[in-house]
């Protein structure tokens, strides 16, 4: 719902500065987007975060997400609005922690309108395999482990090239977007 990319490049470079890595911070936000991944102990530990420090980064990196502000994706508001109308719920599968997520939906106004928000998720499949138990299921993500999990829940798997990932980084989804207005557009006809 959020468009954070930025913030959680300024997040890491925070968290590397706090446990005395910030040599490995990427240089721009660009070069963050490209070397990003999902767990964040993995891309911590990707950049060569040594493994005793890898979940105290974590910690940090949620810690700096939570502080700093963000703004909302292309059209959430509007998606949100057409899935609380249709009765869809909205469900959050973060891998950053609940209370991140929380933060951002008290501080956007859209606490009321999300259903249910799991954090710190890894596999995010399992909790995903859950939602597709009960019926179509459609996913959006903004990275190549979100448009994977997706898929091996069995949920119809929208990517967004606005987040973290590249257009590249999604093409295995079903669509990709620019707009959550597109994902709107969706709900009444999720397979």
């Amino acid at each position: 719902m959020v468009d954070d990319a930025e913030r959680a490049w300024r997040a890491t470079r925070a968290a590397l500065a706090i446990v005395d890595q910030e040599a490995l911070t990427p240089a721009t936000a660009d070069a963050f987007r490209d070397g990003f991944r999902l767990p964040m102990d993995a891309y911590f530990a990707a950049l060569g975060v040594p493994a005793d420090a890898t979940g105290r980064c974590v910690d940090e990196w949620n810690a700096a997400m939570s502080a700093a502000p963000t703004t909302l994706a292309p059209g959430a508001r509007h998606f949100l609005g057409v899935a609380g109308t249709l009765g869809v719920p909205v469900v959050v599968v973060s891998g950053a922690d609940e209370s991140v997520v929380h933060g951002d939906c008290h501080a956007q106004g859209l606490t009321a309108l999300i259903s249910e928000v799991h954090g710190n998720v890894h596999p995010k499949r399992e909790v995903l395999r859950r939602y597709r138990s009960k019926g179509p299921l459609l996913y959006v993500g903004d990275t190549r482990y979100d448009v994977a999990e997706g898929l091996g829940a069995g949920a119809w798997t929208v990517g967004v090239d606005f987040g973290y990932g590249s257009r590249s980084d999604l093409a295995d989804a079903h669509t990709i977007v620019s707009d959550l207005r597109d994902v709107a557009r969706m709900l009444g006809g999720v397979p």
